[in-house]
């Protein structure tokens, strides 16, 4: 019998599949046992990976990925409003921002995710955004603004 698609906070005894899942899937995103990474399985096999890298005063969604056989399916979104309503509020324990690809723009607010300015991420943010941008990556600052979001 087949399971349906289950999201959880990863732990570390399973933190070596979260590592390799990167390795496999996207090199650049690094898993790190310090901030909470969040999945979404199917069978109890990866399909979507998320980071919160944690800061003093917010966090930032980061090195989301998808599997490869699995994009433009809607796990991704679904990794995300599972978040968005999990009773550990993952998104509302510290105000959450992420780094948007322009052309993933879209897909972010569809998970009530909303643009703002360069000059609204906090100062601990401020810094990594421009240091990304200025190495010619096209991003789009946006926060995590929950139901008001449309």
């Amino acid at each position: 019998m087949r399971n349906p698609l289950q999201h959880r906070l990863i732990n570390r005894l399973r933190f070596p599949l979260v590592k390799r899942f990167y390795q496999a899937h996207y090199p650049a995103g690094k898993a790190n046992k310090a901030d909470p990474i969040w999945v979404l399985e199917d069978n109890k096999q990866i399909r979507v990976c998320l980071r919160l890298k944690q800061f003093q005063h917010c966090q930032l969604l980061t090195a989301m990925v998808t599997h490869p056989d699995f994009r433009n399916l809607g796990l991704g979104q679904a990794l995300l409003n599972a978040l968005h309503h999990d009773e550990s509020q993952p998104f509302s324990a510290k105000q959450c921002y992420c780094f948007a690809f322009e052309h993933l723009e879209n897909f972010y607010q569809n998970s009530h995710f909303s643009r703002i300015s360069e000059e609204c991420l906090p100062e601990e943010l401020k810094q990594r955004f421009r240091a990304y941008t200025q190495s010619g990556k096209r991003l789009v600052p946006m926060i995590f603004l929950g139901e008001s979001t449309t």
